[in-house]
């Protein structure tokens, strides 16, 4: 259990929350295991149903992230505050 990431979650007031989780976490679950109050967040309890918890990258991470599937392109669709990264 010594082996932690952190975290730094930025919300839509511009707040920054910074927690700890292990590797293998989903962001989820560490929301979850924190007890983070992120408004929305999770709504469909992970199921990739409702874009709450969509995630802005800095340019550099998102580069190196894989291609972005049809159905991940649909749900952000709905998302608020979307952005290219």
């Amino acid at each position: 259990s010594g082996n932690k990431v952190t975290v730094h979650f930025i919300n839509r007031d511009g707040e920054k929350i910074t927690a700890k989780g292990s590797p293998g976490d989903s962001l989820l679950d560490l929301v979850i295991n924190e007890d983070l109050d992120f408004d929305g967040f999770g709504a469909c309890e992970g199921t990739l149903a409702c874009s709450t918890c969509h995630l802005i990258f800095d340019e550099e991470v998102y580069k190196n992230l894989g291609p972005v599937t049809d159905e991940e392109m649909d749900m952000l669709d709905l998302a608020y505050g979307l952005t290219d990264t």
